[in-house]
């Protein structure tokens, strides 16, 4: 926790069965790159994911969201502290050895020439044949497996490049998952899906964690983040930043002070759900 957070403590040490610890970030601190360079983002923060757990990032605009998942897998400089994969630095990885070990799926994807969406997997799930796997006609059952479960059978034919947001969001949810990696890094997977996906979203990362995976993911929709997490690590954008169990830091106040709204926890059906009220001023106005 960030000596500058204004955020409470919460216990970090839920009751866990035992299980591989995946990944471990010790006294991490991060700073922003770009124009707000420098910036604090948070300080001290420690993270022990194991296999099994589903850690949520969920925070403002610009509060260093993608930054945390892009250290965490090896892409973003810290600024203080360490990150470990296995037991072992970040640093000490090759990086064909540590692609064998996490996924990391950013938020951005550039596509800068064709592909087709069958090609694209087929790269991911056989890195080690490089193009030549996109240019032979060999049918990969994995890699149909995955589109058809995401369900792009019918479009594994098609050009990456001519996609809609939403189907260009689930092939890179494909190319993550045939990585074979135990840990899935993804930043904002749920960016452009329809409620429908969403839920597939949830489905199939439960699913892999329940194979003795793990994973990271930053959202921003707070029933999302409820239904997927074990566990959350909550950004506030000041330097401050709190993780430990679901529960504990999905709590309306807490995340009403981070956000700046009035938020409200309601159960639907036996699951939290938060509603977003009018803030007093709003209700003055009318």
């Amino acid at each position: 926790m960030s000596d500058a957070a204004a955020l409470p403590e919460v216990d970090a040490k839920a009751t866990r069965a035992a299980a591989a610890v995946l990944l471990e970030a010790s006294a991490l601190s991060l700073r922003a790159g770009g124009a707000a360079r420098n910036r604090l983002l948070f300080a001290n923060l420690d993270l022990r994911v194991a296999a099994g757990e589903r850690w949520v990032v969920v925070g403002p605009n610009g509060a260093g969201k993608s930054s945390l998942l892009a250290a965490l897998a090896g892409i973003f400089p810290v600024a203080a502290g360490s990150v470990r994969i296995d037991g072992v630095e970040l640093a000490d990885w090759a990086p064909s050895a540590l692609a064998e070990r996490r996924a990391w799926s950013p938020q951005f994807w550039s596509d800068p020439f064709p592909a087709t969406v069958r090609e694209t997997a087929a790269l991911a799930h056989r890195r080690e044949a490089g193009f030549r796997v996109a240019l032979d006609r060999h049918i990969d059952p994995d890699v149909e497996r995955v589109l058809a479960r995401l369900l792009l059978a019918e479009l594994a034919d098609s050009d990456v490049q001519t996609l809609s947001g939403g189907e260009r969001q689930r092939v890179a949810l494909a190319t993550a998952l045939l990585q074979d990696a135990p840990l899935l890094l993804l930043d904002e997977p749920a960016s452009h899906l329809d409620l429908a996906h969403e839920r597939l979203l949830v489905e199939l990362l439960l699913a892999h964690a329940e194979g003795e995976g793990a994973v990271v993911a930053s959202l921003h929709d707070l029933d999302l983040a409820w239904d997927l997490a074990s566990h959350v690590v909550l950004i506030d954008g000041r330097g401050g930043v709190v993780a430990g169990a679901r529960d504990d830091v999905l709590v309306a106040d807490r995340l009403g002070a981070v956000f700046g709204v009035a938020i409200h926890a309601i159960e639907v059906a036996g699951a939290r759900r938060f509603v977003v009220g009018p803030n007093p001023t709003e209700r003055g106005a009318r």
